[in-house]
Protein backbone atom coordinates (compact mmCIF):
# COMPACT_ATOMS: atom_id res chain seq x y z
CA UNK A 1 0.00 0.00 0.00
CA UNK A 2 0.93 3.66 -0.71
CA UNK A 3 0.52 6.90 0.44
CA UNK A 4 -0.52 9.64 -1.99
CA UNK A 5 0.54 13.29 -1.39
CA UNK A 6 -2.26 15.52 -1.99
CA UNK A 7 -1.21 17.93 -4.75
CA UNK A 8 -4.49 19.14 -5.78
CA UNK A 9 -8.03 20.35 -4.25
CA UNK A 10 -11.55 20.38 -6.44
CA UNK A 11 -14.03 22.79 -5.86
CA UNK A 12 -17.76 23.39 -6.99
CA UNK A 13 -18.41 26.92 -8.29
CA UNK A 14 -21.97 27.86 -9.54
CA UNK A 15 -21.25 26.83 -13.20
CA UNK A 16 -18.71 24.28 -12.76
CA UNK A 17 -15.79 22.76 -11.16
CA UNK A 18 -12.20 24.36 -10.29
CA UNK A 19 -9.28 22.32 -9.76
CA UNK A 20 -6.57 24.47 -7.79
CA UNK A 21 -2.93 23.07 -7.39
CA UNK A 22 -0.47 23.65 -4.63
CA UNK A 23 1.15 25.49 -7.10
CA UNK A 24 -1.55 27.58 -7.76
CA UNK A 25 -1.86 28.22 -4.04
CA UNK A 26 1.98 29.85 -4.16
CA UNK A 27 1.64 31.69 -6.91
CA UNK A 28 -1.41 33.61 -5.79
CA UNK A 29 0.68 34.62 -2.58
CA UNK A 30 3.94 34.55 -4.29
CA UNK A 31 7.15 32.35 -2.99
CA UNK A 32 6.27 33.81 0.81
CA UNK A 33 3.53 31.43 0.77
CA UNK A 34 5.58 28.41 0.36
CA UNK A 35 4.53 26.60 3.76
CA UNK A 36 1.03 28.26 3.22
CA UNK A 37 0.40 26.28 0.05
CA UNK A 38 0.69 23.22 1.91
CA UNK A 39 -1.21 24.23 4.92
CA UNK A 40 -4.43 25.51 3.02
CA UNK A 41 -4.27 22.20 0.86
CA UNK A 42 -3.97 20.43 3.92
CA UNK A 43 -6.48 22.72 5.32
CA UNK A 44 -9.31 21.92 2.72
CA UNK A 45 -8.55 18.82 1.98
CA UNK A 46 -8.95 17.75 5.30
CA UNK A 47 -12.18 19.65 5.79
CA UNK A 48 -13.65 18.70 2.54
CA UNK A 49 -13.34 14.79 3.71
CA UNK A 50 -14.66 15.46 7.33
CA UNK A 51 -18.03 18.04 6.59
CA UNK A 52 -18.78 17.05 2.88
CA UNK A 53 -17.14 13.25 2.26
CA UNK A 54 -17.76 11.84 -1.20
CA UNK A 55 -18.33 14.63 -2.68
CA UNK A 56 -17.18 17.65 -4.23
CA UNK A 57 -17.86 21.00 -2.29
CA UNK A 58 -19.46 24.59 -3.16
CA UNK A 59 -16.59 26.55 -2.27
CA UNK A 60 -19.51 29.68 -0.93
CA UNK A 61 -20.38 26.70 2.04
CA UNK A 62 -17.05 26.86 3.30
CA UNK A 63 -16.89 29.36 6.74
CA UNK A 64 -13.29 29.92 8.40
CA UNK A 65 -12.51 30.78 11.88
CA UNK A 66 -8.38 31.34 12.54
CA UNK A 67 -6.18 32.46 15.13
CA UNK A 68 -3.26 32.49 12.40
CA UNK A 69 -2.65 35.49 11.23
CA UNK A 70 -0.54 34.62 8.23
CA UNK A 71 -1.43 36.83 4.99
CA UNK A 72 -0.44 34.26 3.06
CA UNK A 73 -2.77 31.39 4.39
CA UNK A 74 -5.37 33.90 4.09
CA UNK A 75 -4.73 34.42 0.71
CA UNK A 76 -4.99 30.91 0.11
CA UNK A 77 -8.32 30.71 1.61
CA UNK A 78 -9.31 33.58 -0.55
CA UNK A 79 -8.29 31.79 -3.85
CA UNK A 80 -10.01 28.60 -3.05
CA UNK A 81 -13.29 29.58 -1.25
CA UNK A 82 -13.56 33.43 -1.71
CA UNK A 83 -14.26 33.50 2.16
CA UNK A 84 -12.38 36.45 2.70
CA UNK A 85 -13.91 39.27 -0.03
CA UNK A 86 -17.43 37.34 0.85
CA UNK A 87 -17.11 38.18 4.70
CA UNK A 88 -16.78 34.25 5.50
CA UNK A 89 -13.27 34.40 7.19
CA UNK A 90 -12.98 35.31 10.67
CA UNK A 91 -9.17 36.08 12.57
CA UNK A 92 -9.92 36.01 16.53
CA UNK A 93 -6.33 35.16 17.98
CA UNK A 94 -8.05 34.55 21.27
CA UNK A 95 -9.68 31.45 19.98
CA UNK A 96 -7.37 27.88 20.11
CA UNK A 97 -6.04 25.63 22.80
CA UNK A 98 -2.79 26.54 24.11
CA UNK A 99 -1.38 23.05 22.71
CA UNK A 100 -1.85 24.63 19.21
CA UNK A 101 1.55 26.05 17.51
CA UNK A 102 2.26 29.66 18.15
CA UNK A 103 3.06 31.40 14.77
CA UNK A 104 5.81 34.07 14.37
CA UNK A 105 2.93 36.91 14.09
CA UNK A 106 0.68 35.92 17.32
CA UNK A 107 -2.19 33.44 17.42
CA UNK A 108 -1.69 29.76 16.95
CA UNK A 109 -2.07 26.79 14.15
CA UNK A 110 -5.84 26.72 14.97
CA UNK A 111 -8.12 26.81 12.17
CA UNK A 112 -12.37 26.47 12.57
CA UNK A 113 -14.02 25.02 9.17
CA UNK A 114 -17.53 25.20 8.67
CA UNK A 115 -19.54 23.76 5.43
CA UNK A 116 -23.36 24.31 5.42
CA UNK A 117 -24.70 23.23 8.74
CA UNK A 118 -21.07 21.03 10.34
CA UNK A 119 -17.97 22.51 11.34
CA UNK A 120 -14.79 20.93 12.52
CA UNK A 121 -11.59 22.13 14.59
CA UNK A 122 -7.98 21.42 12.94
CA UNK A 123 -4.84 22.31 14.96
CA UNK A 124 -1.58 21.71 12.69
CA UNK A 125 1.08 19.53 14.42
CA UNK A 126 3.57 20.56 16.34
CA UNK A 127 6.31 18.07 15.74
CA UNK A 128 6.09 20.31 12.34
CA UNK A 129 5.89 23.98 13.37
CA UNK A 130 8.14 23.64 16.29
CA UNK A 131 10.20 26.59 17.90
CA UNK A 132 13.19 25.92 15.38
CA UNK A 133 10.06 26.90 12.55
CA UNK A 134 9.26 29.68 14.25
CA UNK A 135 12.72 31.15 14.38
CA UNK A 136 13.36 30.53 10.88
CA UNK A 137 10.15 32.71 10.26
CA UNK A 138 11.26 35.57 12.16
CA UNK A 139 14.76 35.76 11.22
CA UNK A 140 14.48 35.36 7.61
CA UNK A 141 10.73 35.75 6.06
CA UNK A 142 11.49 38.94 6.00
CA UNK A 143 14.77 38.82 4.32
CA UNK A 144 17.92 37.07 5.47
CA UNK A 145 21.80 38.66 5.83
CA UNK A 146 23.42 36.98 2.47
CA UNK A 147 22.33 34.97 -0.20
CA UNK A 148 23.49 31.74 0.97
CA UNK A 149 21.57 32.54 4.30
CA UNK A 150 18.65 32.60 2.52
CA UNK A 151 19.26 29.92 0.80
CA UNK A 152 18.91 27.57 3.45
CA UNK A 153 15.75 29.24 4.43
CA UNK A 154 14.36 27.81 0.82
CA UNK A 155 15.71 24.72 2.11
CA UNK A 156 14.15 24.89 5.49
CA UNK A 157 10.78 25.53 3.77
CA UNK A 158 10.89 23.38 1.17
CA UNK A 159 11.30 20.90 4.67
CA UNK A 160 8.47 21.84 6.21
CA UNK A 161 6.21 21.66 3.22
CA UNK A 162 7.59 18.00 2.47
CA UNK A 163 6.16 16.93 5.85
CA UNK A 164 2.94 18.48 5.39
CA UNK A 165 2.72 16.75 2.01
CA UNK A 166 4.06 13.50 2.87
CA UNK A 167 2.47 12.43 6.31
CA UNK A 168 -0.83 11.03 6.26
CA UNK A 169 -1.61 13.11 9.26
CA UNK A 170 -0.61 16.35 9.68
CA UNK A 171 -3.22 17.75 12.20
CA UNK A 172 -3.26 16.28 16.41
CA UNK A 173 -6.42 17.86 16.64
CA UNK A 174 -9.07 17.53 13.97
CA UNK A 175 -12.57 17.71 15.68
CA UNK A 176 -15.82 18.48 15.71
CA UNK A 177 -16.77 21.78 16.90
CA UNK A 178 -20.68 23.79 16.83
CA UNK A 179 -21.43 25.42 14.01
CA UNK A 180 -23.22 27.86 16.29
CA UNK A 181 -19.27 29.75 16.57
CA UNK A 182 -19.82 31.09 12.72
CA UNK A 183 -23.32 32.83 13.41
Amino acid sequence: MYYKAPTFLIVQDDEGQIAFQREDLMRYSGARGLIASGVVLRLILAASEDLCPGRIPFRKEFKFRTSFPGDEVRDGIELVTRAVTQGRFTLDLSIGPDFAPATPAGGRMYFEVAYKDKAMSYVLDPSIFTQQWLEEVVRHQEGSVSKEAHAKYLEYKYQILGMLLSRPEVFTQREPVSIDRFK
